[in-house]
C-alpha cells in the first residue's frame, strides 16, 4: 500500500513536459493497472531498469511500431504509452534479464530526446476519465455482465485480477478487461491511444460482443466434435462386439446396406451368375477385414457398383415403324436418305429382336443434325438416351476403367453411363468418334473395338468391374465429321450414313418451323413481337451464312431476336417486321455476297469444287505466267497430294503441248505461278486436278474462262479424269454460289442417283472421261 501511495504521489507530482527514460515494449502493449513481464536483451536497458528499481522512480513504457526491428530511434516508437513502475528485475544466467513492471498511467510523448546514448521522452499524462453520463454508466453495466459471460466460457482466465463488485475505479476496470481480451498488438495500441472514456467503453463493448460470439461458436464446435467422437467410438465398439458374436454364432456379417442389397438381388435372381459369384467373394473378404482398413471402403464401393448395375433390367422397347417415321419427320426437316436408312435399320431390328449388323455411324458436317437424330431414334424406340462425348478422349482407362488396385480407381465411361441409365438396353450415342486420340496411356479406339463388335460386346469386361457385362442389348450409334480420321479398325465395324447438308429450301423450312420459334421463346419474346419475311430468311441463308448445317443460321436468328428484345424493353408495344430492307440494321453488312464471283470471264481463273468438314465450297484456282526459268510455284497452304496434282496437270500440258498449239519455249522461258486463294486455309486432295489444267491452259493461251462454270475431278498425266468423293456437297456448293454448269468425272454418274432433284435441275451437269472434253467445251479447239 505504501508503494502505491509513493507511486501516486510521484505521478501527481508529474507535470507536462517532464523527461523520463524510455523502455521499449516489444511483445505487449503497456495497459495501465496490469502487471507485465518484459524480456530485456540489452545491458543498457537492464541498467536503466535496475536504476529505476533502486531509486523507486518511474519509466516510460512505449510499444514499437515494428516488433521485429532492433533499432531504438525515436521514429521506431509509438507516441502514446504508459508511465510504469519497476517492481522487480531478475537476471537469469544464460537467458538474459526479465523485468516485472506495472504500467500506471497513460502518457503522450511530445518529444524524444537522446542524451548520453539514453533515450528520454518528454511526456504529458493523459486522464481519460471525466464526468460519466447515464449512457456511459449503462454501458459499463452491460460490459460487466458480458465480461462475466466471457469468463464462464474462458475458465482459464484468473477472475481474481478484477474486482467485479466495482471497488476499482471505472478506468482501471476497463483497462483490466482490455489487457485480458485477445486482440492484436496494433489494435490494442489503438485502444490505448483513445482519450475519450465513452469512446473507449464503446470499443470494449463491441470487442466483448465479438469475443463472446466467437467463444460460443468455439464451444459449440468443441461439443459437436466431442459428441461425434464419442458416437464413432461407441459405434466401433458395438460393431466389433456384434462381429465377435456373429463369429461365435456362425452368423453373417454385421448388416451393411451394400451387402443387404446384394442378397436381395441374389434372392430375386437379378444378378448375372458371374456377378453373383464375384459379389459373394467380395462379401467374404469384407467379413474378414477390419472396418478401419482402407480396403474396407474400397470393397463397399465395389459392391455398391455391382448392386446398382442393371444386369437384367431392360426398358420396354416398342418398335413402331409408323411412330418412328412420324418422330423423325417431326424432329428433322429433310434428310430423306438418312431417314430411310434409319427406318430400314429399325425394321430389321423389329424382325430379328437383337441385331448383329454393323453399328450405325452418322457422318456429316457440323450442324446437320447428327446428335439430334440419335435423340429422335431413342425417343421413337422408347429407349433411354446416353450421350458420350469422345472429343479429346486419349486414355484407354476412360473407356475400360482402372483396376481396383489403383488409388481413386473407377469404372470406365461405358459402365458408368449404363449405371446412370438404370437399364441394360439404352441407346448409346458415341459423339465425335473421329476426334478420339491416343497417347502413352493407351489407345481408346482399341478399347472401343470390343464395345462396337456385336460378336464380342456380349462379354465386355471393364477393368474395374472385372466381371463380364452384356452390352449386346445396347443400341450403339456413332457420329463423326470427317470419315478419314476414324481409325480403320473402327470404321470396319460401322455402317456410314452420310448427312451431306441442307439445301437452301431445306434451311428455309428448318428456320421457319424450328429455329425462329425456338429463338423467339429462348429470348423471352412472343410471336406478336417479331416476324420474318420469306425473302429475309433466304437473304440470311445466302448472304450471311455459308455452311452445310444450320448452326450459323441459328446464331444469326438469335442475334436478331436479342436486338428485338432490347427494343421491346424500351417499348413493349413494338412489333418488329424483319425484311430484306432492314435486315442490315440487325446483322450489319452481308458477309458472303462476294464470297465467289461467278459472273463474267477471267483469264487463268477457274472455279473448282472442294469438300471440307463444314460442307462443300467453291475453290478458286488462279494461274499466271511470268518471265523466269521454267519453275512451278504453288501457293495457298497446299498439302502434298494437291501439290502432286498440280505437277500432274503441268506434266499433261507439257506432254500434249503440240496438240494445243503451245510452243515448248513457254515452259523454259517463263515461271508458272498457281495460287489457291484464302491462303490461311489448309487445302489438300486430288480432286482439283482438272481445274488446275484448265487454269494453266487459260493463262498460257490467254483465253478467258466463263466464271459460271465449275468442275471437279482427279487428273492423270495422260489426261484421264478419275472419280472423286463428296459429290453431293460439291454440287450443293455450286448451286449455292450460282454456278450453272459443272463438269464431273463420268465414273461418278452412279452417285447422281443420290442427288436431290432440286440440285440436278438447277445445274447443267456434264460427265467427262478425259480432260480434252472439258478443254474443248470451255476453251474451244486450241489446235
Amino acid at each position: 500500500m505504501l508503494r502505491n501511495m509513493n507511486v501516486n504521489q510521484e505521478l501527481s507530482s508529474l507535470k507536462a513536459g517532464v523527461m523520463i527514460k524510455v523502455v521499449p515494449c516489444k511483445d505487449k502493449i503497456p495497459i495501465p493497472g496490469n502487471i507485465i513481464s518484459l524480456n530485456i536483451d540489452s545491458h543498457h536497458f537492464t541498467n536503466i531498469l535496475e536504476d529505476a528499481e533502486l531509486t523507486d522512480s518511474v519509466v516510460v513504457l512505449v510499444g514499437k511500431k515494428n516488433k521485429m526491428a532492433s533499432d531504438h530511434t525515436s521514429e521506431s516508437y509509438f507516441n502514446v504509452g504508459s508511465v510504469g513502475k519497476v517492481m522487480q528485475v531478475i537476471k537469469i544466467p544464460g537467458m538474459g534479464t526479465k523485468a516485472v513492471i506495472r504500467p500506471i498511467k497513460r502518457a503522450k510523448v511530445t518529444e524524444f530526446i537522446m542524451s548520453n546514448e539514453t533515450l528520454y521522452a518528454r511526456i504529458e499524462p493523459i486522464d481519460i476519465l471525466s464526468e460519466l453520463s447515464k449512457v456511459t454508466l449503462a454501458t459499463l453495466r452491460i460490459i460487466r455482465n458480458l465480461f462475466k459471460q466471457y469468463l464462464e466460457f474462458n475458465p482459464q482466465i484468473d477472475d481474481g485480477v478484477i474486482n467485479l463488485d466495482g471497488e476499482n475505479e471505472h478506468s482501471e476496470y476497463i483497462d483490466s478487461i482490455l489487457d485480458i481480451l485477445n486482440i492484436s498488438y496494433n489494435r490494442k495500441q489503438k485502444m490505448l491511444e483513445i482519450t475519450d472514456f465513452s469512446v473507449l467503453i464503446d470499443e470494449i463493448h463491441m470487442l466483448l460482443i465479438n469475443e463472446l460470439e466467437f467463444s460460443k461458436l468455439e464451444k459449440k464446435i468443441e461439443t459437436d466434435v466431442t459428441k461425434r467422437t464419442i458416437k464413432e467410438q461407441k459405434d466401433y465398439f458395438l460393431k466389433e462386439k456384434l462381429r465377435g458374436l456373429s463369429t461365435e454364432l456362425g452368423a453373417d456379417s454385421v448388416e451393411i446396406s451394400e451387402v443387404s442389397k446384394i442378397y436381395e438381388l441374389q434372392k430375386a435372381k437379378k444378378l448375372s451368375k458371374l456377378a453373383e459369384e464375384k459379389a459373394l467373394h467380395e462379401i467374404d473378404k469384407l467379413k474378414k477385414i477390419h472396418s478401419m482398413s482402407p480396403e474396407y471402403g474400397l470393397i463397399r464401393d465395389y459392391l455398391e457398383l455391382i448392386a446398382t448395375l442393371p444386369w437384367k433390367k431392360k426398358s420396354r422397347v416398342n418398335i413402331d415403324i409408323d411412330k418412328a417415321e412420324a418422330i423423325l419427320e417431326e424432329d428433322h426437316y429433310g434428310l430423306k436418305k438418312p431417314k430411310e436408312r434409319i427406318i430400314e435399320y429399325l425394321s430389321i431390328l423389329k424382325l430379328v429382336k437383337k441385331l448383329k449388323s454393323p453399328i450405325l455411324c452418322l457422318v456429316g458436317p457440323p450442324g446437320t443434325g447428327k446428335t439430334s437424330l440419335g435423340k429422335s431414334i431413342a425417343r421413337s424406340l422408347g429407349r433411354k438416351y446416353i450421350r458420350m462425348a469422345l472429343g479429346g478422349v486419349h486414355d484407354e482407362a476412360e473407356i475400360r476403367g482402372h483396376r481396383k488396385t489403383y488409388i481413386g480407381a473407377m469404372p470406365g465411361k461405358i459402365i458408368q453411363s449404363i449405371r446412370r441409365s438404370g437399364v441394360n438396353n439404352p441407346l448409346f450415342l458415341l459423339d465425335e468418334i473421329d476426334k478420339i486420340s491416343s497417347d502413352f496411356r493407351g489407345d481408346p479406339s482399341s478399347a472401343l473395338l470390343e464395345v462396337l463388335d456385336p460378336e464380342q460386346n456380349n462379354s465386355f469386361r471393364d477393368n474395374y468391374l472385372d466381371v463380364e457385362f452384356d452390352l449386346s442389348n445396347v443400341l450403339f450409334i456413332a457420329t463423326a465429321n470427317d470419315q478419314s480420321k476414324i481409325p480403320p479398325a473402327l470404321l470396319d465395324r460401322m455402317e456410314l450414313i452420310r448427312l451431306d447438308g441442307y439445301l437452301d429450301i431445306e434451311k428455309f423450312n428448318i428456320a421457319k418451323k424450328f429455329l425462329i420459334p425456338e429463338q423467339i421463346n429462348v429470348n423471352g419474346l412472343k410471336k406478336k413481337n417479331i416476324c420474318f419475311s420469306e425473302n429475309c430468311v433466304y437473304r440470311i441463308i445466302s448472304e450471311y451464312t455459308m455452311e452445310a448445317g444450320v448452326r450459323e443460321l441459328e446464331r444469326k436468328i438469335a442475334k436478331i431476336c436479342r436486338k428485338t428484345a432490347r427494343m421491346i424493353i424500351k417499348d413493349p408495344e413494338t412489333q418488329i417486321h424483319v425484311t430484306t430492307k432492314n435486315l442490315h440494321n440487325f446483322l450489319g453488312t452481308e458477309e458472303y455476297r462476294d464470297f465467289s464471283q461467278t459472273t463474267g470471264k477471267k483469264v487463268g481463273e477457274v472455279n473448282g469444287l472442294a469438300w471440307t468438314m463444314a460442307g462443300g465450297v467453291v475453290l478458286k484456282v488462279e494461274s499466271n505466267l511470268m518471265s523466269g526459268k521454267g519453275n512451278l510455284n504453288l501457293t495457298g497452304k497446299l498439302g502434298d497430294v494437291m501439290k502432286e496434282s498440280a505437277q500432274a496437270a503441268l506434266s499433261y500440258i507439257k506432254t500434249f503441248a503440240a496438240d494445243y498449239n503451245i510452243d515448248n519455249k513457254v515452259f523454259v522461258d517463263n515461271d508458272i505461278h498457281v495460287h489457291f486463294p484464302e491462303g490461311a486455309t489448309p487445302k489438300d486432295g486430288p480432286s482439283a486436278g482438272s481445274t488446275i489444267v484448265i487454269s494453266l491452259l487459260s493463262a498460257i493461251k490467254n483465253i478467258a474462262v466463263d466464271q459460271s462454270i465449275g468442275m471437279t475431278g482427279e487428273i492423270t498425266i495422260h489426261g484421264e479424269v478419275l472419280a472423286i468423293g463428296g459429290l453431293k456437297t460439291k454440287l450443293m456448293a455450286a448451286k449455292r454460289s450460282k454456278i450453272s454448269t459443272v463438269f464431273i468425272p463420268k465414273q461418278n454418274i452412279k452417285d447422281l442417283d443420290d442427288i436431290d432433284k432440286q440440285i440436278k435441275s438447277a445445274l447443267n451437269i456434264i460427265p467427262v472421261l478425259h480432260i480434252s472434253e472439258v478443254i474443248n467445251y470451255i476453251l474451244g479447239d486450241l489446235q
